[in-house]
Formats: C-alpha cells, structure tokens, sequence
C-alpha cells in the first residue's frame, strides 16, 4: 500500500521501490491460496492453557511511523547520525521530521549546499520514505527558501496513508522566528499557505486522523503567534494531533480536545537535564490505532509514554527548578573568618512543597549544622541561613566552594513532582579594580605585571571537574580611561584549535562583564533563557586561538554585546595569552552612569588535540562539560548571587 499525495513531494530513493516489490513478491505466493485466519492458530485443548488470548494485535489498518526532533541550534555532532540505525531498527512505514535539520542562518550558497549534502547523507542511511519539514534554521532568509524550494520542492504538503491525512506546514510562513511579524522571503506567501490548507481540509474532509506537522509550537506562547488561531478553527470538528518542536524541550498540551506534542531534541542545543526538564534526545514512535495515535518516546536510557511530561507537570517544574535561590550577602575586606550563607525557597505551587538538606562545607570552610527540613505552605516563602567559618583565614577569592543538596517534594494533580537540586556555598565579597595606564590590546601581557586571580581547580561544584583537563589560568582587571581591561595567561601544554569547530570544542576564553545597577547585577540568570534578554545588556567576549569566533548561533543574538569587546590572543610557551578591552560607554549606559562596579563571569575552555567529542559523554558536552570556571557558573545550575563582583579604585 502506498503513500498517496496529490501534491508534489519527496522522492523516495530507489531501494524503497525494491523493498515494496519484494514485500508484493512475498504476497504473491499466498495468491490462490486459502487466506491465513484471523486469530492465532493453537492445538485444542481442555482446561487452562498458557495464553491470555489469541486475537494478534496486528490489525491491516494499523501502522507506525517515526518523527524526528531539531537536529541544530547549537547541534551535538554524532547524536542525529547515530539515531538513524536505530529508527531503521524500528521497522516504522516512514518518518517525518519537525524541523531545523542544518545550522542555517546563513546566505553563503555553498555553505548552505555543504550543509544540506550533508544532512541528505544521514538521510540515505535510512530505509524507509523520510518528509522533511521546514524550521527556522533551514529557511531563515530568501536564499535558503529558495535553495529548499529547488531541492525538496513545496514548504508545505500534504499526504494520506491508510486513511490517515498528513499536514506538514511551515511555520515561518506564520512568522520568522528572527522577526515574529514578518513571513520568510521567498517563493511562497502565508496567504497561500492557509489556501492550501482550507484546501486540503475539504478535499480530505473525512480521514480517520489528520496529523499536523509545524517546527515552531505556534499555541505555546503567551499568545498563541500569528495565524495559527484560524488553522485552529479549520481543524475544529475534527480528530487531529499537532507535532511541533523549536522549544528543544518536550511538553505535551491539551488544546480543542487535541493533544499538541513539542518534542525534545535528536541532537540540537540541550542542558539534557532529563524527563522532568523535558530535555533528553529521542525519536517520538507513534502508532496508529483505531482509537488515534500511541506515542513512545524512544531515547538511549528507555522508552516513555507521551504522559513523560504533561502540561501540569512542566509548569511546576518552571517554578521549582529555579526555587531554591542564593541571597547577594556581600562580605567587606580581603579575607574570610566567618560570616553566613543564604537562600530563599518559595512555593509557587497550590500544593505543599518539603523540602530537606544536606550541607557540605568544602575544604575551606566549616559548619556546625546538621541536615534539616522543612514544609512550605502554597504561595510562602522560607529562609534558610547557614553560619559558616573559614578552617584557615583564606582570601575571598580563592575559597573554595562547599554545597548545598536539595531535595524538593510536592505535587501536580495525582502526579509526585521530586526533585534533586544543588546549591553553591560561597561567601563572597567585592574586589577592586585597580586604575592605571591603558595597555595595548594585542595579546602581549607584557604589560601587566601582576595577574592575581588563579584558577588551578574547578570553581563550579556541577561543573566537570578538572582531573580530565590539563588546564590552569590566571587573570587580571584594570580601569583605564572609563574602559576595563581584562589579561587572562592560560597555562595548556596541549593547545587545539580548529576553526571548523564551535566554541566549545576547542580551546577558548569567555568572559561576560555586568556593569547593571542592583538588584540585576547580583541575580543569576540560566544561560538559554537570558541570552537575547540579559546578555545582550552584558559585554559578551569569546576568543579562540584563531581569534573570535563568529559562527555560533546563539552568538548571533548578541551582536551589540560583543561589538563593546575587543580581543587579541597569542600562543606562548606554556599555552595562550588573551587580552580583553570592554568598552566604557557600553558599560556606562547599562550602568545608568558612570559605571562604579561590574560583574564578572570567566572560564576557560580545555580540548586537547586528537580528543573526539564523541569520546565525552553527552551530560559532560557544552560550557558545563569541558568549562573551567573561577567560581559557580552565574548561567549554570548551581550559582552564587553577587559572585564576582569588582569595584573601581576610586582612589
């Protein structure tokens, strides 16, 4: 049985029309034969048998089929090659994809050819039909709409298998994700993209099931983008599941008795923190039964039904990740001998929230508490202070950091929502900026005599720690002129540096410098969610040994940010110096002022030349994986308020 569609569509490779006509040859031995029954065929007998039934489940109309997630927006190399032997594994009747398949984002023809060669290379390992769908990184401008329109045809189709209508929109007709109010430029309108759908839902007004495929969950915002309401009221009245992806995260929606699917990801951008995050690579099984679709979420460590996360249970989880937060408590002077540590639980939930923990005090530092718990009413909020002293008298910035362990209970409904956080134990105090002479940004350090800040040991207690890297660095601030400097000496006996990699794997430097007034300068920020918002207020640095990296896709939202830095790098006999210059105007108009104080969050990337990212498992990949940090991550899991806070020397 074939896949009908009266619209012009994907060409299904040669090996697909040998692989039917072998099934049809299978068929042909049975012709003139007395059909096989129904049921299953047993040997009589009386009294109890070893069975629970003999109707197979295996009905002529039923068939699966396998849709894959966002590939790209920061993608993981291997993680979407190595899924395609396990979908072919699955035996499903085709696959279907949500969206943003290449990085994208670019006008350059030949590399938008290189990219698409090689995503159709992943595609011809794959044994069954596959239907591309359109997301905002595969057609962002009018060059890439075009060169999808010359190699893969409509933007938007339809299909019908076994009674089932298939819709595969493409959602930045709807709205570019760059710019919500604008369609894509290119060969197609949104006017004619709504025809075709009013069109097929009355040539096809009857099928069992109408899936709907779109990248961006058009619903799933405030307000629900564009057109969508009205394709919404076109499918009123009849039986359909929506599929989406973009968010990188998996939720499962109830709209107009419908369920509305976002998927997670089979190997884009992802913090891959688990089921309750929604983030985790997979591939969605969905069979067709009688009833509607089934859906199995299939990823390395099991298989999860689409209740993984349910609507209730993703928003409890948006207040209660972040639950737990440090206080910005600033000490005075150079050195610790005693002070306290603070943190803020709030319930957010219409439920009680328990919560209990456990403290480790790190090697510096000492606490006389035990463990403790606690139960938080509905819409309350509970303290808990920590008095800690220092085992030696240590200067601020070398302490090294205890934690804190959570554990959080409540619940969603009949749901259990528990969860497992971990906190940094950091006291923390302002340090000073000395004022001096501008040096010339050009990677000589020759400049700075001294670079008192050295990071020899991971500073963020969620962060890989550094017994996998080699790597060690010291840096420095200075003011000069109403500008900051920053000098970084990274000591790296193996240094690696490839300009066909992103950021993160390989070598690199990256400093974000805060010049806000309070209470924004001291709050923690997790990095996906702030990069357009509060990064783009920030002076954003990245630096390679080749130089800075321009590639990144999330570095494309903060162009403003980074323009204010100016960087210079260059290799020396025990690894790499780098040079930072921030611009003080960018810093004094975010500051609202002369800029007095700033934030600094520093780490260093380690690769080593040889090491294949294949070789790093994916929960150690990306800043957190090979990242070492001065102090807890501000953009990370575990941050510490006002950490890394310098004032100028206005002596």
């Amino acid at each position: 049985m074939g896949v009908e569609s009266n619209e012009r569509g994907p060409k299904f490779p040669s090996r697909h029309v040998t692989r039917a006509a072998a099934v049809l040859a299978i068929a042909s031995l049975f012709a003139g034969c007395t059909p096989p029954p129904a049921g299953i065929e047993v040997e009589p007998t009386d009294g109890a048998v070893p069975w629970t039934a003999l109707e197979a489940n295996d009905a002529d109309d039923e068939f699966h089929f396998v849709i894959v997630s966002d590939r790209t927006g920061g993608a993981r190399p291997g993680v979407f090659a190595s899924a395609v032997p396990k979908v072919n594994l699955l035996e499903p009747a085709f696959v279907v994809s949500v969206g943003d398949l290449i990085e994208g984002y670019t006008e350059d023809q030949a590399q938008i050819d290189r990219e698409w060669d090689e995503f159709e290379g992943f595609i011809d390992e794959l044994e069954v039909p596959f239907f591309y769908a359109a997301g905002n990184h595969d057609m962002s401008n009018a060059t890439m709409a075009q060169t999808w329109q010359a190699r893969f045809g409509p933007s938007y189709y339809r299909f019908v298998y076994k009674d089932v209508l298939f819709v595969v929109l493409n959602s930045e007709l709807f709205g570019m994700v760059s710019k919500p109010d604008a369609p894509v430029p290119g060969p197609w309108t949104q006017a004619e993209q709504l025809a075709f759908i009013e069109r097929t839902l009355t040539e096809v007004p009857d099928p069992r099931w109408t899936i709907v495929i779109v990248h961006q969950p058009l619903w799933d915002y405030p307000e629900a983008r564009g057109d969508w309401p009205q394709v919404e009221a076109m499918l009123a009245g009849r039986d359909y599941t929506v599929f989406a992806g973009h968010f990188h995260h998996y939720v499962k929606v109830v709209r107009q008795d419908s369920n509305y699917i976002t998927l997670a990801t089979t190997g884009g951008g992802s913090d891959l923190r688990g089921g309750l995050y929604g983030e985790f690579d997979h591939v969605a099984m969905v069979t067709m039964k009688a009833e509607g679709p089934r859906l199995a979420n299939l990823m390395l460590d099991g298989i999860h039904d689409e209740n993984i996360v349910t609507e209730d249970v993703r928003d409890t989880m948006k207040w209660l990740v972040d639950t737990v937060q440090s206080e910005p408590i600033l000490g005075d002077g150079e050195t610790f001998s005693a002070g306290e540590v603070a943190f803020q639980v709030t319930n957010d939930g219409s439920q009680d929230l328990t919560v209990a923990f456990q403290v480790d005090p790190g090697p510096d530092l000492d606490y006389q508490g035990g463990a403790g718990a606690a139960t938080i009413p509905s819409g309350e909020m509970r303290r808990f202070v920590f008095e800690l002293t220092a085992r030696t008298n240590v200067p601020y910035h070398a302490i090294r950091p205890g934690q804190v362990s959570w554990s959080l209970s409540t619940h969603t409904g009949e749901n259990p929502v528990d969860l497992d956080v971990v906190s940094a134990l950091l006291p923390v105090a302002p340090l000073p900026i000395p004022v001096g002479d501008a040096p010339t940004v050009d990677g000589d350090l020759a400049e700075w005599p001294a670079l008192p800040y050295r990071v020899d040991r991971q500073g963020d207690v969620v962060s890989r720690d550094t017994a996998v890297s080699d790597i060690a660095y010291s840096f420095g601030l200075r003011a000069a002129d109403g500008d900051l400097y920053v000098a970084v000496r990274v000591d790296d006996d193996s240094l690696f540096a490839d300009e066909s990699r992103g950021l993160l794997i390989q070598d690199s430097v990256m400093i974000a410098v805060d010049s806000r007034p309070e209470p924004k300068r001291s709050a923690n920020l997790r990095l996906y969610e702030s990069t357009r918002r509060d990064l783009a207020e920030m002076a954003v640095g990245f630096v390679t040994l080749p130089g800075v990296v321009e590639e990144s896709y999330y570095l494309r939202f903060l162009e403003g940010s980074r323009n204010a830095v100016t960087a210079e790098t260059t290799t020396t006999e025990s690894g790499y110096d780098v040079e930072f210059k921030v611009d003080g105007t960018f810093l004094d108009g975010h500051a609202g002022g002369r800029w007095a104080a700033v934030r600094l969050a520093i780490a260093a990337i380690d690769w080593d030349a040889g090491k294949d990212v294949n070789e790093i498992p994916w929960h150690s990949r990306g800043s957190d994986g090979v990242a070492l940090h001065w102090q807890p991550n501000r953009f990370g899991d575990a941050p510490v308020a006002a950490s890394g806070t310098f004032v100028r020397d206005t002596r």
